[in-house]
């Protein structure tokens, strides 16, 4: 039985709504960014192509311990919502053999749009480095001596199609583990989505759904 699923995402792309909607069946103890957890994954993946391997390993430790705290205490389903989780897809595979991962991510038009109102996201250009590697930025070998003279909004995209592309790189080589909902989608026809997901997580469809105003969508054009 599956112990613990992970909802990771781009950031500003909805899994917050999908975690809160999956986290209304009674057979989930939904965890929406819940600091024990999410503050170390967030450090690992934020770091991990900054930091040696021995501090890389000994942090996910010390992760291992604490989920398996969680798991140990909870007699319902684990959901881990803690979006930058992506990034440790095949780490947790390990730690957790029988845990399940739901991406989600957006378009990138709004999704950046977010990302650029957002203060948390935009804290990160200034707490890392911006001339190494690091997937997380979005940074890579071939941008990382342009990357910092670029806007705001060329970082945020590039960061946007980083997250993407690891997306659909998980999806396409571990599709018993790993399912992608697309959150515009989501949003248009959230009850077929929702029975994909009991399909996938293999549990009764019990959720309950949000009513979306469906004019939040284009928000972003505003912004």
């Amino acid at each position: 039985m599956t112990k613990i699923i992970f909802v990771s995402g781009t950031g500003r792309s909805g899994t917050h709504l999908i975690g809160r909607v999956l986290s209304t069946n009674k057979l989930i103890n939904g965890r929406i960014e819940e600091p024990y957890t999410f503050k170390l994954i967030t450090r690992i993946a934020s770091r991990k192509d900054l930091q040696t391997n021995l501090v890389n390993n000994i942090l996910l430790f010390l992760l291992k311990i604490r989920l398996r705290k969680i798991i140990k205490k909870s007699s319902s389903i684990i959901l881990e919502k803690s979006h930058p989780s992506i990034w440790l897809f095949e780490d947790l595979v390990k730690m957790i053999p029988n845990s399940l991962f739901i991406g989600v991510y957006r378009d990138v038009y709004p999704t950046v749009s977010s990302m650029i109102n957002h203060k948390g996201v935009l804290s990160w250009y200034n707490k890392l480095p911006q001339n190494k590697k690091n997937n997380f930025l979005g940074i890579t070998d071939k941008n990382k001596k342009q990357f910092n003279g670029l806007s705001i909004e060329e970082k945020c995209t590039l960061r946007w199609l980083s997250h993407k592309n690891e997306l659909f790189r998980l999806k396409n080589k571990y599709p018993e583990r790993f399912i992608l909902i697309n959150y515009e989608d989501f949003i248009n026809n959230m009850d077929n989505n929702l029975i994909h997901l009991s399909d996938f997580l293999n549990i009764k469809n019990s959720f309950i759904p949000e009513k979306i105003n469906l004019k939040s969508l284009n928000k972003w054009k505003s912004h």
